[in-house]
């Protein structure tokens, strides 16, 4: 049968280099943890830019609209400007779905942001997911590169700071295999550009009210804030990268370790200095005083008196 069969050719692809500046690849990778006395998936938000190979990671709690779009935040912090255009795949939290023509219809709220930034949408081309290999690959490379390295990490922001510290010391500063240099020099001509200065409302947050202990709940646990702030209301927002941050009229007043287990207490000693503790003062002992007429004044008077008023008639009406 084997002079019958037809032939069947691999596609070939054709490696697609983008102009510095150009282009970023975003794509997740999923990773399974033992997560106090049980198992958690985690998610590891990747960016690579198209040109350099400039790599960030960033491990998550979740893959939500909301998370997604303060990774895209911080890892243009990271490369210190943006692209001018992000290419994803199917990801549901970006593309809504498409219309009849087959044209792709953003996420509203996604779109929005990307706008607020001067960032173009991109999708890769269907069932060509080769397209978007650059990120694909820094997925694998992550999986096979990193994550071998991790023994033990004590929370998720532990975790970032274990995967930051790789991205600086090894992912970044490596000979690439396919350009043959360091991400981190090809990175100083990347031509980004910045940022809006104005900040997109990046998070969902959550109203608080601070409690006479100038504590706030979030999950099940308590975090302090400066006492100043005792009877007001606040807000909270989980960054879900092991971090909390407390607003108050879009200021941010406090910054903590998101907890792993509820019930827990996370303070600050800076946010409890200066208060005014009158009730551990000693109360002042009364002083004695001198009274100048302690018993009454008795006037003495001869008998004599007395017998004059016996005599008088008393007349009773």
């Amino acid at each position: 049968m084997e002079p019958l069969r037809p032939v069947v050719t691999a596609k070939a692809t054709i490696r697609y280099e983008t102009a510095p500046g150009k282009q970023a690849q975003v794509d997740w990778g999923h990773f399974k943890v033992q997560w106090n006395g049980g198992y958690k998936r985690l998610y590891a938000f990747v960016m690579v830019l198209g040109y350099s190979r400039m790599l960030y990671v960033e491990f998550t709690e979740n893959e939500r609209l909301d998370t997604l779009i303060g990774c895209h935040l911080r890892a243009m912090h990271y490369f210190g400007g943006r692209p001018e255009t992000c290419l994803y795949d199917n990801m549901k939290t970006v593309i809504a779905g498409y219309d009849e023509q087959g044209h792709v219809l953003w996420n509203e709220r996604f779109s929005q942001f990307a706008s607020h930034h001067g960032l173009t949408l991109r999708r890769c081309a269907p069932y060509r997911a080769r397209t978007k290999g650059k990120v694909e690959n820094g997925v694998g490379y992550v999986r096979k590169n990193f994550w071998p390295r991790v023994q033990t990490f004590t929370s998720l922001s532990d975790l970032n700071q274990q995967v930051r510290q790789w991205l600086d010391t090894v992912a970044n500063v490596r000979i690439h295999g396919t350009t043959h240099e360091r991400p981190v020099d090809r990175w100083k001509h990347e031509q980004l550009k910045p940022l809006n200065p104005i900040p997109f409302e990046e998070v969902e947050r959550h109203t608080r009210r601070v409690s006479n202990d100038s504590l706030v709940s979030y999950e099940g646990s308590r975090y302090s804030v400066p006492y100043v702030y005792i009877g007001h209301t606040v807000e909270m927002q989980d960054l879900q990268n092991g971090h909390i941050r407390i607003y108050q009229s879009n200021t941010i007043i406090a910054e903590h370790l998101k907890t792993v287990r509820s019930k827990q207490v996370v303070t600050h000693k800076k946010h409890f200095e200066g208060i005014q503790t009158q009730s551990r003062a000693k109360a002042p002992q009364p002083m004695p005083r001198l009274v100048s007429n302690p018993s009454p004044e008795v006037v003495e008077r001869d008998l004599s008196v007395y017998e004059q008023f016996a005599d008088e008639e008393v007349i009773v009406q």
